[in-house]
């Protein structure tokens, strides 16, 4: 049976109108204020009993010896990645032997809590916060069904894009659009998903939507708008099933186009421009005009200016035939039993698409725009996010 948390007395009375150093300021940002518990600097647990009821309430059970053994995994990944991939020869810092030691999670919880803060505290936090990540970098529906999702995306694009090398094509006929480069991203690694996330100020799962990632280079920039034109008209992309928070596009100025293709077809109508003349002019508007800046909203700090790309993210209903569909009903309790109908489940699932140019596609893989150079920038964000007060000033 859960326990039940009854705070002594009236919080309201106690923290709000005793002082101010009583109010859980950190917690409660964490909830309206909009900053990430990750970014918090301490927890507040008192007692192992205070660290098993904050750990019920997550999802564990402590008496429970399944989940003791899943948090141990866990804690073990958060030392692993801490180690590999934020410690590093090129920072002076090593995980002290009694961290590597300390398998009781409520211990490291306590020890978050701790007033004043110190090297210990820190350390213990360092560790939660990967563990926190990691547990939400996991997809059950990747794990158990991800040769099985990414085969239905898949099948989706695959059948449309021909040829190889220099023909190379999505389509056919007079509408097939030239192509240097057709991609499929590899599935994330944990540590990849992990990294990503610990830089994102959510910090959740449900913001990883390039676990499938399907990459079109084109000749040219206009390209990219044939390669829009078509995955749209063929139904490849359903506009329908588009985030449209995640769409984004730093290559083509499109209401600088609009405006150019306006005075183009005033001289195609007039017959001062074949069609022929029309879509060549087009292509050179495209060729001259600048680059669209970034959205604010969509501003990551860690890519590179040079990478420009339209990008978006679209959302494929997956079935999943099984044969035991009670097992499934009781599988995901979260999305219903309306979803399990007849030996079948069904969700959605995100997948990620890129559109660029072969001059594009090169300044990403050169210079500033290079991936090492962003997982660089992207490693020491998370680095100062994670062990904060431990790194050497």
């Amino acid at each position: 049976m859960a326990r039940k948390h009854r705070p002594t007395g009236d919080w309201v009375v106690d923290d709000l109108l005793g002082t101010a150093a009583n109010v859980p300021w950190d917690a409660l940002k964490a909830i309206v204020g909009g900053q990430s518990a990750v970014d918090e600097p301490r927890l507040d647990i008192n007692g192992f009993e205070g660290a098993e009821i904050l750990l019920e309430s997550y999802g564990f059970d402590h008496g429970r010896a399944a989940h003791r053994a899943e948090m141990e995994t866990l804690r073990r990944q958060a030392l692993l990645f801490l180690q590999e991939e934020l410690l590093g020869p090129d920072l002076a810092l090593q995980l002290p032997d009694w961290l590597a030691a300390e398998t009781d999670v409520r211990q490291l919880m306590l020890l978050a809590s701790r007033r004043p803060t110190d090297d210990h505290q820190h350390w213990a936090c360092a560790v939660l916060r990967v563990m926190h990540t990691i547990v939400h970098c996991h997809s059950y529906f990747n794990q158990r069904f991800g040769d099985e999702i990414r085969e239905q995306i898949l099948r989706r694009f695959e059948p449309h894009v021909r040829g190889h090398g220099e023909s190379l094509r999505l389509g056919d006929g007079t509408l097939a659009v030239p192509l240097t480069q057709f991609e499929v991203k590899h599935v994330k690694p944990w540590r990849s998903v992990t990294m990503k996330l610990l830089h994102k100020p959510e910090n959740v799962a449900a913001d990883i939507f390039d676990r499938i990632g399907i990459r079109f280079v084109t000749k040219e920039r206009f390209d990219a708008l044939l390669v829009m034109r078509y995955l749209r008209s063929h139904y490849v992309v359903l506009f329908a099933n588009v985030k449209p928070s995640r769409s984004r596009n730093t290559l083509i100025d499109l209401d600088k186009l609009r405006e150019d293709q306006v005075m183009l077809d005033q001289l195609r109508a007039s017959g001062r421009l074949t069609n022929a003349q029309y879509l060549a002019a087009l292509r050179e508007c495209v060729r001259e005009m600048p680059y669209p800046e970034e959205p604010a909203r969509l501003y990551n700090p860690f890519s590179a200016v040079q990478y420009h790309s339209i990008q978006f993210t679209c959302r494929q209903l997956i079935r999943i035939v099984e044969q035991d569909a009670t097992m499934l009903s009781g599988a995901f309790p979260a999305v219903g039993r309306a979803a399990v109908t007849g030996g079948e489940v069904r969700f959605f699932f995100p997948y990620e698409v890129q559109i660029l140019d072969q001059a594009s596609w090169e300044v990403s893989r050169s210079g500033l725009a290079a991936h090492e150079v962003y997982k660089k920038r992207q490693r020491a964000a998370v680095r100062k996010r994670v062990l904060g007060p431990l790194l050497p000033r």
